[in-house]
């Protein structure tokens, strides 16, 4: 079944190696999204995909990477009203 989330990943996440650690693991699972960061060394992530891909995609969230300290990922359904194309985007800051 095909679902999508809206994620928000909190504490030390706002580098570009985190960024680019999201976006190869959706790539690779197959997910469709958007991530971007916000204030507060948050970053959202609108994500689309499979429920077993996007549980996942949640477990790799919490793993980061090396120089990440993730506090918190809370994820929360959402309708989807963009066509992300098929491909996972991450805006910059």
């Amino acid at each position: 079944m095909r679902k999508c989330l809206k994620i928000q990943v909190s504490g030390k996440v706002q580098q570009n190696a985190y960024r680019s650690f999201i976006q190869k693991h959706a790539q690779s699972l197959g997910i469709e999204g958007v991530a971007q960061n916000i204030e507060d060394d948050n970053v959202v992530i609108y994500a689309c995909g499979p429920s077993a891909l996007l549980d996942q995609f949640i477990d790799m969230l919490y793993k980061g990477t090396t120089g990440s300290k993730v506090n918190n990922v809370l994820a929360e359904p959402y309708v989807n009203e963009k066509n992300f194309r098929g491909v996972f985007r991450v805006i910059g800051d």
